[in-house]
């Protein structure tokens, strides 16, 4: 009976423990400096199974616990997948570096937001801007450095386990906020699919950008709102067959921008993303011509 009670409950408490502490030695940096739950998230997990290990093996001989350990091993092996399948994308060194201020753009973070304000010239215009799925927010730092250079403010989001649907009503929680600001929402692939929806259902987010990503549902008679999307021809992860065949979906004057060459990494700093396709184009070039398109779309 000791090995019946034991098993069920020590063999995934193991698993969970190797995996979280795995998980927190290599995305240490991201998880620390991403939205609060992400570290409650692994490390709540791996107290639990510290724990579990330790009611395991006191008294192991009693039977009534069996129909706790079953339950309990499901929930291990639930968080175990998902502590896995959460792990960040870090921000590269380049994106660290810019979120240094500088003389004309100054960078601040909070537990929920990462703040790119122009020192001076502000242009009244500003960003609310959803990561992609589990990418570092840090990792848009440089590339959407270019707007606040120009006087327009930028508010890249920090979701909630990394995920942009936990972060849905941050945009017009922002703009009801700062009303003094006419606010755009955009948004790196999933996180562009949540821009999509706040930009539809929000009047007081004017525009939509959207990186290497499309609406979920059909938003083209939204009434006065503009969009931008942004993709590359050799993304990987958001085929651009998909983005033509839900242009529909977007507002009618919706301005196409093509970066040839670029793929779905190259929307951010954070390295290679698995799936992702093969660029033809040097990652700056690319960046380059993906904020001169966005900060077209703001200042016109």
């Amino acid at each position: 009976m000791v090995n019946v009670i034991r098993k069920p409950f020590v063999i995934p408490a193991v698993i969970c423990a190797v995996v979280i502490v795995w998980v927190l030695a290599w995305s240490f940096d991201p998880i620390v400096n991403g939205h609060p739950s992400y570290l409650v998230f692994y490390v709540g997990f791996l107290i639990a199974s510290l724990l579990a290990l330790a009611w395991a093996f006191w008294k192991p001989e009693s039977s009534g616990r069996l129909w706790l350990s079953v339950p309990g091993a499901v929930v291990l092996i639930l968080a175990t997948v998902g502590a896995w399948i959460l792990a960040p994308f870090g921000a590269t060194q380049v994106a660290l570096d810019a979120m240094e201020s500088t003389p004309r753009v100054e960078v601040s973070s909070s537990s929920s937001r990462i703040t790119l304000e122009p020192v001076a010239g502000a242009s009244g215009v500003g960003l609310v801007f959803q990561p992609g799925a589990r990418v570092d927010s840090r990792a848009y730092a440089r590339i959407l450095h270019p707007l606040a250079e120009a006087g327009h403010r930028v508010v890249i989001v920090k979701q909630p386990l990394g995920i942009a649907f936990f972060a849905n009503g941050f945009a017009s929680s922002w703009a009801e906020q700062h009303p003094e600001v006419a606010w755009a929402v955009g948004g790196h692939s999933l996180g562009g699919v949540v821009a999509a929806g706040n930009a539809a259902e929000d009047p007081a987010l004017r525009d939509l950008v959207l990186w290497a990503s499309y609406p979920a549902s059909d938003v083209s008679d939204t009434s006065d709102m503009a969009a931008v999307s942004v993709f590359g021809t050799e993304d990987g992860l958001t085929d651009p067959m998909e983005v033509e065949e839900t242009a529909s979906d977007l507002p009618p004057e919706t301005t196409f921008v093509p970066v040839v060459g670029a793929v779905h990494g190259y929307f951010g700093d954070y390295g290679n993303q698995p799936g992702d396709g093969d660029p033809t184009v040097p990652r700056e070039e690319a960046q380059a011509q993906i904020a001169s398109a966005t900060l077209s779309f703001l200042d016109r």
